[in-house]
C-alpha cells in the first residue's frame, strides 16, 4: 500500500522547543586527589597502565587496582561509575545518566557535568575499564579487572548448578563465598531515587541467596549457629515467610519444639497487623506437621518436614502462541539470552509501532523458554494508554493465581506481598501494552529466578536500568514467508514477484501482512495483482476505505492520539514532499523552523515510531505511515498550507547548499501545483 501523489499539508508554525542545557557547568568543590595528583584527580604514575582493578559496588562504591585504593572522585562520579557497572557493558543513554543522578530536574549544564565526569574517570581506570562513547551515552567495558556483583552472579549461577547435580554442600559453600562478596548496603555514597530502587533490588538478591543457604544447610546439617544467624535475618526481616518457615525448621531439628510453634505464632500475629493477611501454605503446611509430631521426632523427620511442603500452584496464563511465527530471529536471540540471565530477575522491553508484532514476540519466546520457569508463567494485559489497568488490580489477579487466601487492601501491602511470594520461586512474568513505571514498577520481582517481558508503545523512561529492543518492520523474505504461510505456498509462489510487491506495498509490516493475506483468502480467484491494485485505490480514497484498510490504519491513529497538536500537525506535514528522506535541514524547510527545533520535533516522531532514523541521521517514513499521514494533512491541514510547505522545501533545494537527490527534486517539482514562472527558470536550469 504505497504512498500517493495526491498532498496536501499546512505550513503550520510549530512553536519553539525547549533546548538541551548548556554544556558549560561549574563544579562544586573539587575531588580528594591521591599522591602527585594529576589535573584529573588521578595518581598520574597509573595512567593507562593496565594493571588489574577490582572494581565494587556491593557495598561502598570502589576500585583498587593491585591493593591499592583509587580515589573516585566526588559522590555524584562515584554515582555515575556504579551506573554504568550496574548495565555491565550495556550502553547508557545520557539522558537516563542524567535522570538517575539528578532526577527529573537536573541543574542547567549538567550533560556537560557528565562529560566532566567521564574525562576524570577515564584516566583513573586506565585501560582496565574503559569508559567508550556511543551515539547517544555511554558504555563501561571492564577489560582487565573483577566486579564484585558479576563475581557475585557467576558463584550463585555455580552454585544453582551444584545445587540441581545434588552436590548440596558444595552449593552451600558457593552461595557463602557469594554472600562474602557484600561489604555493607550496596551502592552506599550514591545519592537519588534511581540508587535507593537498585539498591533494593541488589539486596533482594543478597536475600534471596541468604534463604537459599540456609535452605541447604538445614538439608545438609548446617553450621551449629544457624538457629541464631537466621533469627537475626528474621529480625531484619520479619516479613519474608520464608525466613521464618526456615528458623521455624531450624528450632524443630534442634529440639526445641515449643519455640518452633511459638515462632509460628509471632509470625501468624505479625502477618495480622502489619499486612492483615495469614501465613502462606507453606508455613502453615510446616505448622501442621511439627504438630503432629512427638517431642522426640528424629533429625531426619524434620528433614522431610522441610522437602514436603504443600504444592504451590503453578500458573500457566500465557496466550497461545502463533500456529505459524516467521522472522525476528536476531530479536529472539537477544530476548532469550536475557531470559537465561538467572542469576538476577531480568527484565527486558519491547518497543515499538502498533502493528508490529511486540505482543505476539513476547508470547512467542515466553512460550519457547517456559521450561526455563518451572514455577509458572503469567500474563497480563495492562491495557496501553486508552484503558490502563492500575498496579492494584494486577497485583491481585497475580496473588491469587499464586494461592494467595487473601489480599491485602493497599498497594503498598500487595506488592510486599507479591515480592515475599515471589521469593525463591522462578516465575515468566509478560506485561503486555505497559504505559508508565508507577504501573509496572509495583510488579517487577526482585528475586533472582524470575523474569519480565514488556512491552509498550513507548519506551518507560522512568525505568531505568531496563533495556529496550525497538521493533521494526520484518524483513522482506520474512515478510514473503508470512504471506505464504497464512495464504498457501502454492499461490504465493506462484506468483512471487508479485507476492513481493504486494508486501512491499505493506511496508513488511505484520499486521498489513495479515490484512492482505486475508483479502487473498477471500478472494481465490483473484490474482495478486488485482488484489494489490485494489488495496492502493483503497487507501486513495479514504471515504469508501475497505474495513481491513481500517485496521491498517489503527495503530498509527492510536500513535498520533498520543501527540499534542503541535507535534501532530509536524508528523502529518513532514510526510508530505514524494522524497525518500528528509534531512534535518529539508525537515526544517517543511515545518518552518530553525534546523534544532526541527530535529527536536522529527526526533520525537521517531521515539513516536512514526518516523524512521537512517544510520546517517536521515529521516524516512514507512509507506503506509506516510499515506496515512498525508490523508490527514488533506483533511485537517488543506491543500493550500501543503503547497506552502513543498514551496519552502524547494527553495531550500535551489540553494545549492543541500544534499537532495535529482529524483527526489523531480518528485516534488511534480507535487507542486502552481510553480511561479521565474521559479520554474531556476529549477530548469538547475537540473541536468
Amino acid at each position: 500500500m504505497p504512498g500517493h501523489r495526491a498532498c496536501s499539508g499546512a505550513s503550520v508554525r510549530v512553536g519553539p522547543v525547549s533546548g538541551e542545557p548548556g554544556s558549560r557547568d561549574h563544579l562544586s568543590g573539587s575531588a580528594r586527589r591521591p599522591r602527585r595528583a594529576g589535573r584529573n584527580g588521578a595518581d598520574t604514575r597509573e595512567i593507562g597502565c593496565g594493571r588489574v582493578m577490582r572494581l565494587a559496588i556491593l557495598g561502598p562504591v570502589r576500585a583498587w587496582r593491585r591493593d591499592e585504593e583509587i580515589d573516585l572522585g566526588s559522590p555524584q562520579q562515584r554515582g555515575l561509575l556504579a551506573l554504568l557497572l550496574l548495565h555491565e557493558g550495556r550502553p547508557v543513554e545520557t539522558g537516563a545518566i542524567l535522570e538517575a543522578l539528578w532526577g527529573e530536574h537536573g541543574p542547567r549544564g549538567a550533560r556537560g557535568t557528565v562529560r566532566t565526569y567521564v574525562y576524570r574517570l577515564r584516566p583513573i581506570l586506565g585501560d582496565s575499564a574503559v569508559i567508550e562513547s556511543t551515539s547517544t551515552g555511554y558504555r563501561l567495558t571492564v577489560r582487565d579487572g573483577t566486579l564484585d556483583l558479576r563475581r557475585f552472579r557467576e558463584l550463585t549461577a555455580q552454585a544453582h548448578r551444584a545445587r540441581r547435580a545434588g552436590a548440596a554442600a558444595s552449593a552451600a559453600d558457593l552461595l557463602r563465598q557469594a554472600l562474602g562478596m557484600w561489604q555493607g548496603p550496596a551502592l552506599s555514597g550514591a545519592r537519588g531515587p534511581f540508587f535507593e530502587l537498585e539498591r533494593d533490588r541488589l539486596e533482594e538478591l543478597r536475600l534471596a541467596a541468604l534463604e537459599e543457604v540456609f535452605d541447604l544447610e538445614l538439608e545438609v546439617g548446617g553450621q551449629s549457629d544457624l538457629t541464631s544467624e537466621i533469627q537475626a535475618a528474621v529480625m531484619e526481616h520479619p516479613l519474608r515467610e520464608r525466613l521464618h518457615e526456615q528458623l521455624m525448621l531450624s528450632l524443630f531439628r534442634a529440639g526445641r519444639r515449643a519455640e518452633a510453634l511459638a515462632a509460628f505464632q509471632r509470625t501468624r500475629q505479625l502477618l495480622r497487623e502489619e499486612l492483615g493477611v495469614d501465613p502462606g501454605p507453606a508455613l502453615r503446611s510446616l505448622h501442621s506437621r511439627i504438630l503432629r509430631e512427638a517431642e522426640d521426632s528424629p533429625a531426619p523427620a524434620g528433614r522431610h518436614l522441610s522437602s514436603s511442603p504443600a504444592p504451590a500452584p503453578v500458573p500457566a496464563q500465557l496466550p497461545a502462541d502463533l500456529a505459524v511465527f516467521t522472522g525476528r530471529r536476531a530479536e529472539i536471540t537477544e530476548l532469550s539470552m536475557t531470559l537465561r540471565d538467572a542469576a538476577h530477575a531480568p527484565v527486558i522491553g519491547i518497543t515499538g509501532l502498533g502493528g508490529m508484532g511486540k505482543t505476539t514476540l513476547a508470547v512467542h519466546v515466553a512460550h519457547t523458554r517456559r521450561q526455563l520457569f518451572p514455577d509458572g508463567q503469567l500474563f497480563a494485559d495492562l491495557g496501553g494508554f486508552k484503558d490502563p489497568v492500575g498496579p492494584l488490580e494486577v497485583l491481585g489477579q497475580f496473588l491469587r493465581a499464586l494461592g494467595a487466601p487473601r489480599l491485602p487492601a493497599s498497594l503498598d501491602e500487595r506488592a510486599a506481598l507479591w515480592r515475599t511470594t515471589v521469593s525463591g520461586r522462578r516465575l515468566l512474568i509478560v506485561l503486555d501494552a505497559a504505559t508508565s513505571a508507577e504501573q509496572v514498577r509495583p510488579l517487577l520481582p526482585a528475586s533472582p529466578g524470575c523474569a519480565v517481558i514488556m512491552t509498550s508503545a513507548r519506551r518507560i523512561i522512568d525505568l531505568p536500568g531496563i533495556p529496550w529492543l525497538r521493533l521494526g518492520v520484518l524483513q522482506p523474505q520474512d515478510a514473503l514467508h508470512l504471506l505464504a504461510a497464512i495464504s498457501g505456498t502454492r499461490r504465493v509462489f506462484a506468483e512471487q514477484e508479485a507476492a513481493g510487491r504486494l508486501v512491499q506495498a505493506c511496508s513488511y509490516q505484520p499486521l498489513s501482512v495479515h490484512v492482505a493475506a486475508a483479502r487473498l483468502d477471500a478472494r481465490p480467484s483473484w490474482t495478486i495483482d488485482q488484489i494489490l491494485a485494489q488495496l492502493e485505490d483503497d487507501l486513495r480514497q479514504p471515504v469508501v476505505m475497505h474495513e481491513d484498510c481500517k485496521i491498517v490504519d489503527k495503530p498509527f491513529r492510536e500513535a498520533q492520539a498520543r501527540m499534542d497538536t503541535f507535534h501532530r500537525n509536524a508528523f502529518h506535514l513532514a510526510a508530505v514532499p514524494d522524497c525518500s528522506r528528509l534531512d534535518a535541514a529539508m525537515a526544517a524547510a517543511v515545518l518552518d523552523l530553525p534546523v534544532n527545533e526541527a530535529t527536536a520535533v522529527m526526533e520525537a516522531l521517531v521515539d513516536a515510531h512514526v518516523v524512521e532514523i537512517g544510520e546517517n541521521g536521515d529521516y524516512h517514513f514507512l509507506g503506509l505511515v506516510k499515506a496515512f499521514a498525508r490523508r490527514q494533512a488533506l483533511n485537517g491541514l488543506g491543500h493550500e498550507h501543503c503547497q506552502q510547505a513543498l514551496h519552502r522545501l524547494l527553495r531550500h533545494c535551489l540553494t545549492g547548499k543541500n544534499t537532495v537527490g535529482e529524483k527526489d527534486l523531480r518528485a516534488v517539482l511534480d507535487q507542486i501545483t502552481d510553480l511561479p514562472d521565474a521559479l520554474a527558470e531556476k529549477v530548469s536550469l538547475s537540473l541536468p
